[in-house]
């Protein structure tokens, strides 16, 4: 079979006779109308039409570059007409996009409606206002643009998370739009065991999300447009109106594309993390952690992954690098943190074989055993593991979240 690797494939030859199982996202169709629909008939709030009417400064949130969101489709249905507008770039603590990444965001250099683009800045605190403290401790500081708008526009897709339990909804405020501190602090709150997989109630990290975006308030003044992607990252749903029924009704329909069945835990799983989720070491973890559910306990995970632009934030992999773990506690406050309790705790459990473009010495030092293509990983994987050790190929694993079926 040929599997992807960053924007090319490889092949990979699995033996006759081997138990094998193949999953990714529910294939199902795309809906071209969905977007509209949702907007006509949108959840807990008046249609967009009547909605936007008496809107005059119009600020337009929306994903970054390492998501497969179409937000070039979505941006096509907003009248905005005679307003005052303002799309930003929800980057989180990730990197600004270039400008190619912009325009594959955009649609072309401009929004179809013109008015302003700016790129959030997470570390840039003369473009942040202070909020206040949720309860978990977190300072929350967002961007000032959303405090100088009388109508908001989250646009993002929902799909599974390895701490959040989801993305989208509540989480274009905290972290997507929110400054550095603010996110680091919430992001430690992954450490905590209910920080997991498809999880939301109890999850510190979703309840944290939640509460930021109680304290900002405003519901009438925000118009969501969830959408939940088919394994060709088009269209397959659409849910707009109130941020958190939109997303909740997202959830629903994500669980039933990214979550399949599997028959039993698996041997060895072949993880195959897709672009653009495959952009560097600290985005490609979530391929790991997304088949934690599906690897038996001293299995072996390979991760195929390019990680085209190296490792990404520093901070984690520094933690993990670290000779002295009382430096890892210490640093439990550190952005990345959450990353290193969630790898330390998944490589306790099963080895993992890394097919990327890493330099050697980088997986080598966290624990990871290189490999060049991913028909070697997986020859030395059969034979460690015996003659009727069962692989499971998992593709678009960073959203794929494979669940034995008596669990």
């Amino acid at each position: 079979m040929r599997i992807p690797f960053g924007r090319e494939s490889v092949n990979l030859t699995l033996e006759d006779g081997r138990p094998v199982e193949v999953v990714s996202p529910k294939t199902v169709p795309s809906d071209p109308g969905a977007i509209g629909r949702s907007m006509r008939d949108p959840v807990d709030c008046k249609d967009f039409d009547s909605w936007i009417a008496n809107k005059s400064r119009i600020l337009v949130t929306v994903n970054d570059h390492t998501r497969s969101t179409p937000t070039a489709e979505v941006l096509k249905y907003l009248n905005l007409k005679g307003k005052e507008v303002t799309t930003i770039i929800s980057s989180g603590s990730h990197r600004a996009p270039n400008a190619s990444e912009l325009r594959g965001i955009l649609g072309d250099d401009t929004p179809p409606y013109g008015g302003k683009v700016a790129v959030h800045n997470c570390r840039d605190k003369s473009t942040l206002k202070f909020l206040g403290r949720t309860s978990r401790g977190t300072d929350v500081y967002l961007n000032s643009l959303l405090f100088e708008a009388d109508g908001i526009i989250p646009v993002t897709s929902v799909e599974p998370h390895y701490f959040a339990g989801f993305t989208g909804g509540r989480k274009f405020l905290l972290p997507a739009l929110a400054g550095f501190d603010s996110i680091a602090t919430n992001h430690c709150l992954a450490a905590d065991q209910n920080a997991k997989l498809l999880a939301l109630e109890g999850n510190p990290v979703h309840e944290d999300f939640k509460e930021a975006l109680g304290m900002f308030g405003r519901a009438d003044d925000i118009f969501s447009i969830q959408l939940v992607l088919n394994r060709e990252s088009k269209v397959s749903y659409a849910c707009s109106g109130d941020v958190t029924r939109s997303f909740e009704q997202a959830v629903e329909h994500a669980k039933d594309i990214y979550v399949p069945k599997i028959r039993r835990k698996a041997d060895i799983v072949v993880s195959v993390n897709e672009p653009p989720l495959d952009i560097d070491l600290y985005q490609s973890q979530k391929a790991l952690q997304d088949v934690e559910f599906a690897v038996k306990r001293s299995g072996i995970i390979i991760l195929v992954s390019s990680c085209r632009e190296g490792i990404g934030d520093q901070h984690f992999y520094k933690q993990l690098t670290s000779e002295d773990p009382n430096t890892r506690d210490n640093n439990v406050h550190e952005f990345g943190y959450h990353k290193v309790v969630k790898l330390t705790n998944l490589l306790k459990n099963a080895r993992v074989f890394a097919v990327t473009n890493l330099q050697p010495s980088v997986p080598k030092a966290i624990g990871l055993t290189l490999y060049q293509n991913a028909q070697d990983a997986l020859e030395d994987a059969t034979r460690a593991k015996g003659k009727e050790s069962g692989v499971l190929v998992v593709l678009d694993a960073a959203v794929t979240v494979p669940v034995p079926v008596d669990e």
